[in-house]
C-alpha cells in the first residue's frame, strides 16, 4: 500500500488487496445498492483466485479519506495483463497503440473483475460533493497508471452521470450495449403480455406452454435459504453450459462458495427440476432498484427452457420483488424479441500518450455509432405494441 497527499482535504491510498481495507470503510463510499460492487463481492473475487495477480489482475484499489480520516471515496482498480471480462471494450485498441505508442499492456481497469454488468465505479459517500470527489479520484487513478506504467486508465460499464464526469476530466468516451427490462406498470406477467402485439404474445405463450409440458417444477432460494449444500448442483450446472458450448469458464466454484456464504441476502436463485433431478438455475443478484440476471446453468436438453427460466420467470420475480428493471447483460439477439430492450453501457478512457489520443478519439467514435445503430435495430424487433426503448411497452 502507498499513501501520499492529494488535496488540502483529502488523502489517497492506494491498495494491492481489497482485503486491506476494513469492509465499513469501502462499503462506506460503495453503499448498499448495487451488489457487485460492495467489499464482499470484490473479496470473493479476490480470495476465488479469479482477481488475482496469476490471472493477471493486479489490484490498485483508490481510497480516498477525509481530514478526520473517513473514507469519503474509493474506485475498485487493477493493473491489468489482459482484456478478459471485458466483451470487446478495447477491441483493436491494443493493436494500434503498440505501433504507435509501445506496449499497451498494463492497462489501469476501473472494474468489477469478469462482471460485464453496469454499475457505480467512483464511488462516493453521500455527503460528499460528488463532482469533486470524482474529480479527485480520476486524478488519483491517472497519477497510479504513471506510477506503475500502465498505457492508460480504463473506467468501464460505469453510470451515467460517472461517464459526464470522466468527460469533464478529459477521458474519451465510448459505448457498449446492454439488454434492459423496465417496469412500465405491469403487475403481473400478463400485464406483459398484453402491452405486446398479438405475433408477441403467441410466441412467448407457445414456448411457456412447451416448457410446462415437460412437467419441470421449480424451487427458488434466497437470504438464508442459500447455504453450502447448493454450491455443488449450482455449479454442475453452470459448468455444464460453458462445457457444451466449448467456452472458459468465468467464475470458479471457490467464488460462489463464497458469495453464497457472505451475501445470500443479495442473490436470488431459482433451481428446476425435473424427476426431483437438478435440470438448470438462474441466478440473479438483488440491487434496490435494479435485478441483475447474470448466471445461468442447464443440462438438460429441454427446448425454451432458457426463456422460461431465465427471461420470463425472472421477470415475475422482478415484478414480486418490486424491483423496476432487469439487466439481462450485453449478449443475447434473443432478448430483444421477447421483450428485453437495449440500452447503452457507458466506457471511458485516457491514454498517456497524446499521438494516441488522436488516433483513438476517431475509432472510439464509430464505436459510439455502432452501439447507436446496434440499439436501433434491436428496439425494431421489440415485440410491442408501440415499441418504447428499455422495454416497457404500451
Amino acid at each position: 500500500m502507498s499513501c501520499s497527499l492529494m488535496t488540502d482535504s483529502w488523502t489517497v491510498s492506494v491498495h494491492t488487496n481489497i482485503a486491506d481495507i476494513s469492509p465499513e470503510d469501502w462499503d462506506r463510499c460503495a453503499g448498499m445498492d448495487n451488489p457487485y460492487v460492495r467489499h464482499c463481492h470484490l473479496l470473493a473475487l479476490e480470495e476465488s483466485g479469479i482477481a488475482s495477480p496469476e490471472n493477471g489482475f493486479h489490484p490498485r484499489h483508490i481510497l480516498m479519506r477525509d481530514r478526520k480520516n473517513k473514507a469519503v471515496a474509493a474506485a475498485p482498480a487493477y493493473l491489468k495483463d489482459h482484456s478478459e471480462g471485458e466483451l470487446g471494450i478495447d477491441l483493436g485498441l491494443a493493436m494500434a497503440h503498440s505501433r504507435v505508442a509501445g506496449s499497451y499492456y498494463p492497462k489501469l481497469q476501473v472494474e468489477v473483475p469478469m462482471t460485464p454488468i453496469s454499475g457505480p465505479r467512483l464511488l462516493v459517500h453521500a455527503a460528499v460533493d460528488e463532482d469533486e470527489a470524482r474529480g479527485a479520484l480520476l486524478v488519483a487513478l491517472r497519477q497510479q497508471a504513471k506510477k506503475d506504467g500502465a498505457s492508460s486508465v480504463q473506467v468501464t460499464y460505469m453510470t451515467a452521470p460517472e461517464w459526464e464526469a470522466t468527460d469533464a476530466a478529459g477521458f474519451l468516451k465510448t459505448e457498449g450495449n446492454a439488454y434492459i427490462w423496465r417496469n412500465s406498470g405491469n403487475e403481473n406477467f400478463e400485464d406483459v403480455l398484453a402491452s405486446m402485439h398479438k405475433r408477441g404474445r403467441v410466441k412467448v405463450r407457445r414456448e411457456r406452454k412447451k416448457v410446462a409440458s415437460e412437467g419441470l417444477t421449480y424451487k427458488q432460494f434466497t437470504g438464508a435459504n442459500i447455504t453450502a449444500e447448493l454450491v455443488a448442483p449450482f455449479y454442475d450446472l453452470y459448468a455444464a453450459t460453458y462445457h457444451r458450448n466449448e467456452t472458459e469458464l468465468w467464475h470458479n466454484r471457490a467464488y460462489f462458495e463464497h458469495i453464497f456464504r457472505s451475501m445470500p441476502e443479495a442473490l436470488d436463485i431459482t433451481f428446476a427440476y425435473q424427476g426431483g433431478d437438478p435440470v438448470a438455475m438462474q441466478l440473479s443478484f438483488l440491487g434496490e432498484d435494479m435485478l441483475f440476471a447474470q448466471h445461468w446453468g442447464q443440462s438438460a436438453d429441454i427446448r425454451f427452457l432458457l426463456f422460461e427460466l431465465g427471461t420470463y420467470q425472472t421477470i415475475e420475480s422482478a415484478i414480486r420483488l418490486g424491483i423496476p428493471a432487469i439487466n439481462f447483460g450485453t449478449t443475447g439477439q434473443y432478448k430483444a424479441e421477447r421483450g428485453i430492450g437495449m440500452e447503452p453501457a457507458y466506457h471511458s478512457l485516457w491514454f498517456r500518450s497524446e499521438d494516441f489520443r488522436e488516433i483513438s478519439e476517431m475509432g472510439l467514435k464509430r464505436k459510439r455509432a455502432a452501439a447507436e445503430k446496434e440499439r436501433a435495430i434491436e428496439t425494431s424487433r421489440l415485440p410491442y405494441k408501440m415499441t418504447v426503448a428499455g422495454g416497457g411497452g404500451e
